[in-house]
């Protein structure tokens, strides 16, 4: 039986410091089913109580358990309540700030919760990496807004270092069913570890763009990769875009050429740039620029279509690789 009270522990966050900042970011470590839906349970009622827009993103198995904890509690409120499966909007941990941007920006009135749980087990370990690079990026991109994050990791479940990472990514940690200033918190320290390099693949077919009349033959190669390992044609004309926004901003940003690559990788395809330019702004393409910063919409159309996006970069050059969920053409009876 779950006691979905408001009054537990996270009506304690009012008195808090935590409680007077705008942006309160914490992690709870959990250790049993038990544990992980009191907590989500109690944290979602609370802020409903408080009318505060709430959007729990969580794989869908979960989703459906808090769905049912939640059930016959939650009529009575009128505050909105999103539920969405995290594998679908932040499939690529690039792209779910964009998620959590966007619903803070449809509440503009009010507070908001959000529940996550990016770094679910299973995930790869470059996936891994991403889920800490975004949550020591949201702490800057999400600050001065009147957020309330929880954020879930399986301590029965996920390796000791990705568990002190949450740590050095959230400035708050639950303990004890109290919420405490994390120790460990630096998440600038995170961010340069997550700054890992990128490798070459040997077996991968380039093409070096020098300029805007080298973008059209570019995208024809990518075409002709793609066609050629059997990519289904809505993964082509993804691909054909993912490279076309990568290339045109080494163009812009870097000064210098751009040398594609593409190869196959286990189920995805891979589309790398590699230039000499310096990536200097790391929320650069994770939030929705609007119609006012076009400087950045080719990265988030890259972020949005792609499952999982890396990025290294020094002051000598910088490589991105995006991978694409590899979709199988069918045969010509399919």
């Amino acid at each position: 039986m779950i006691d979905s009270g408001s009054a537990g522990m996270w009506g304690g966050l009012k008195g808090t410091e935590a409680g007077r900042s705008a942006f309160v970011h914490s992690a709870l470590l959990f250790r049993s089913q038990q544990d992980y839906l009191e907590s989500v349970v109690r944290f979602v009622l609370d802020g409903l109580a408080a009318d505060e827009a709430v959007l729990v993103a969580v794989p869908d198995d979960a989703l459906a358990l808090v769905h049912d904890a939640l059930s016959g509690s939650v009529g009575g409120f009128t505050a909105e309540l999103r539920m969405a499966d995290i594998a679908e909007v932040g499939r690529n941990p690039s792209r779910f700030m964009a998620t959590e941007g966007c619903f803070v920006d449809e509440h503009p009135d009010r507070r908001v919760r959000i529940v996550s749980q990016l770094a679910w087990p299973g995930r790869s370990d470059d996936e891994f990496v991403a889920c800490v690079e975004h949550e020591a990026l949201v702490n800057d991109a999400l600050d001065g807004y009147p957020v309330t994050k929880l954020c879930l990791y399986d301590a029965s479940r996920l390796d000791d270092q990705l568990l002190a990472d949450a740590g050095a990514t959230h400035p708050f940690l639950w303990r004890r069913g109290a919420l405490q200033r994390s120790p460990e918190y630096a998440p600038d320290d995170a961010l340069r570890r997550c700054n890992r390099p990128l490798a070459a693949h040997p077996g991968a077919v380039t093409y070096t763009v020098t300029k805007s009349a080298d973008l059209s033959p570019a995208r024809s190669f990518a075409v002709n990769y793609a066609g050629w390992v059997g990519m289904s044609k809505d993964g082509i004309d993804d691909l054909q875009l993912i490279a076309t926004e990568l290339a045109t901003n080494s163009l812009m940003y870097s000064g210098g050429a751009c040398r594609l690559a593409f190869w196959r990788q286990d189920e995805h395809l891979v589309c790398e740039a590699r230039d000499t330019g310096r990536f200097d702004d790391p929320l650069a393409g994770r939030l929705d620029p609007g119609p006012s910063g076009p400087a950045s919409r080719g990265l988030y159309l890259v972020n949005a279509i792609s499952d999982l996006v890396r990025t290294h970069t020094t002051s000598s050059g910088t490589t991105i690789q995006a991978y694409l969920r590899f979709d199988q053409s069918p045969g010509p009876n399919g």
